[in-house]
């Protein structure tokens, strides 16, 4: 079973970020997203996927 998404939210208490970076940033540093309506949800997965590489980039 896959898990629920997350929303703004929970990706910033996910990240340590204040809500308010993450909505800043998701878009300039191409954090995998998308919006159901005018609310943005992010896949648990896509996430973490997205970190590691990042992690993989700046070591």
């Amino acid at each position: 079973m896959s898990e629920p998404m997350w929303d703004v939210k929970a990706l910033a208490a996910y990240l340590g970020k204040p809500t308010s970076w993450v909505y800043d940033n998701h878009l300039r540093e191409e954090m995998p997203s998308f919006r159901v309506g005018q609310q943005l949800r992010f896949s648990p997965a896509e996430v973490r996927q997205w970190l590691e590489e990042r992690c993989r980039m700046m070591a």
